[in-house]
């Protein structure tokens, strides 16, 4: 038995069930929060992952920074939007990929975020909050490779494949990170790891193991039911 499975084996009981619906609703009330200033402040002082007071026993802010959703600070008609966006394709990779396997992606996602976080603070001794802007796009990045022949609505309008917009997205973060300060550097390096590790896992067999093989094996039998389905409703 590999370490994966001895992993999944102590701690695939904690694993919380319907991840991405929780994870929404509490964007959804994070949305609300930061379009105060007073919640903006409660965020900042309370939440926010910040490293000088992670590292001096405010632990809780490790999870609490999730708080922080897609589209913080735009409409209220765009956040909506862009919750909504999340949750489909979160919804999605976490049906495909099981119940562990998905919160160790996303709560994964997040911690290497974080860790890159502290390791801002400790080069440059900025107390630099950790805000998961480009933590979040890794959601969409593990559904592009998954699913990168699927096409979505560009605008609700304009039918374009999965994998065009990743590369876009893509294309878009490489640009700032070599554009942007030494923090947007972290940050952005932060999201792309867990990103990277997904990629190999899923189009390297060796590396990928039992794990992937039994998640391809799941994703053809769907197919593959909703194939026979679709036959008998012609």
């Amino acid at each position: 038995m590999n370490t994966f499975y001895k992993l999944k084996a102590k701690l695939g009981r904690f694993a919380v069930h319907n991840l991405s619906f929780y994870v929404t609703v509490i964007f959804g009330i994070g949305f609300l929060l930061l379009m105060t200033q007073k919640g903006q402040e409660i965020y900042y002082n309370f939440l926010a992952f910040l490293p000088y007071q992670v590292l001096h026993g405010q632990i809780w802010r490790i999870l609490t920074a999730i708080f922080f959703p897609p589209a913080a600070g735009s409409s209220l008609l765009m956040g909506v939007l862009s919750i909504f966006i999340y949750y489909n394709f979160a919804s999605t990779v976490e049906r495909s990929l099981g119940d562990f396997e998905y919160n160790l992606y996303f709560f994964g996602s997040i911690l290497i975020g974080e860790l890159g976080s502290i390791l801002y603070y400790l080069v440059t001794k900025v107390n630099a909050p950790f805000l998961p802007v480009y933590t979040h796009f890794s959601v969409f990045m593990a559904f592009a490779i998954l699913y990168s022949e699927a096409r979505v609505l560009l605008f609700f309008i304009i039918p374009v494949k999965v994998k065009w917009l990743a590369l876009a997205e893509l294309l878009l973060y490489v640009v700032n990170f070599i554009t942007g300060d030494l923090y947007t550097k972290f940050s952005i390096g932060a999201a792309l790891v867990p990103v990277i590790l997904f990629y190999f896992l899923v189009h390297n067999e060796k590396g990928g193991g039992n794990v992937i093989s039994n998640l391809k094996f799941r994703m053809e039998q769907k197919k593959r039911q909703k194939e026979w389905r679709d036959q008998w409703k012609q």
